[in-house]
């Protein structure tokens, strides 16, 4: 009897799930609830390098399961930059993720004490330099998502399978786009080996704990977001100031948000986002599978 082959996300990182949440908030509280549904828990890497470490070990003091660090490079002066990264070399963090900037910065640095690094790629390009620089897993972010993507805006359909196609040997994260079973299927389909959650999991009942309300009102609203109407060279998506006036009588005060935002209608638990993204997608595949069998059959009998 063979056994199934590992998945490489989840061997990569030592977590049960390929699910990473995204960097979405610098508390930990969150993270370590996806940490300890089986995925991978994360810590924005924005406060300063002493916030920083008390926010590992807080981390740490609440879970043992395995958790990243993000580090936006673009975000901070260099100096601010490789002081938090000093930070997460010291306190030995798993994984770091690292966006916004050169993978060359730190790849080595934090793999020479032993730290996974998966760096956020929003073009085939950008993965191609990823890979040059050693990194050990890439997730591909593409223009639905709530992150920053610079001025790239390939769509998921697009990136996730190009990036496959262009550096099969890294593992791969599919980051937006994605909130439930059938857009895990989907992304699987594509060449994505996991799968990166943000705005599914603002809008859950623990990140109510963690988000202002007006997030959340403004996802559970928000039919349509923009990467326009969002200022500087990043560019992340946000709601329209129209959506922002209509529902909080407010037009400045918008939200970063994933486009799935127009899918989510309810505040679970993280552990029922979870439940659903992984429970029965071989029988939603194989639902596929089988519709696609008819049409071939179909086909063959025309």
């Amino acid at each position: 009897m063979t056994t199934p082959e590992a998945n490489r996300i989840c061997s990569l990182f030592g977590v049960r799930l390929p699910l990473l949440m995204g960097a979405i908030t610098p508390k930990p509280a969150l993270g370590v609830v996806v940490s300890d549904a089986g995925g991978l828990g994360c810590i924005e890497g924005i406060s300063s390098p002493d916030k920083l470490r008390a926010q590992i070990r807080e981390f740490r003091s609440l879970s043992d399961k395995p958790f990243s660090v993000n580090f936006p490079l673009a975000f901070g002066d260099r100096a601010l930059v490789e002081a938090r990264a000093k930070v997460a070399l010291e306190e030995r963090v798993p994984v770091v993720m690292t966006s916004a900037g050169s993978p060359k910065l730190l790849t080595a640095t934090f793999q020479a004490e032993g730290i996974r690094v998966a760096h956020v790629v929003a073009s085939v390009a950008h993965a191609e330099k990823a890979a040059e620089a050693g990194v050990d897993a890439l997730i591909a972010e593409p223009t639905e998502s709530g992150g920053y993507r610079g001025a790239n805006e390939i769509s998921m359909m697009v990136l996730i399978p190009a990036v496959a196609r262009a550096v099969p040997e890294l593992p791969l994260v599919a980051a937006g786009s994605v909130i439930d079973r059938a857009g895990w299927v989907a992304v699987m389909a594509l060449g994505a080996d996991g799968v990166q959650l943000g705005t599914r999991l603002v809008v859950t009942r623990e990140g109510a704990e963690v988000f202002p309300d007006y997030m959340h009102q403004l996802v559970l609203a928000a039919d349509d977001t923009s990467t326009m109407s969002a200022t500087g060279a990043t560019r992340p998506r946000v709601s329209k100031p129209e959506l922002a006036e209509r529902v909080l009588g407010n037009a400045k005060k918008r939200a970063q948000m994933g486009q799935v935002a127009a899918l989510i209608h309810d505040v679970p638990s993280v552990a029922e986002v979870v439940e659903e993204l992984f429970s029965g997608g071989p029988q939603h595949a194989e639902a596929i599978t089988a519709a696609l069998k008819r049409i071939e059959v179909d086909l063959r009998s025309s």
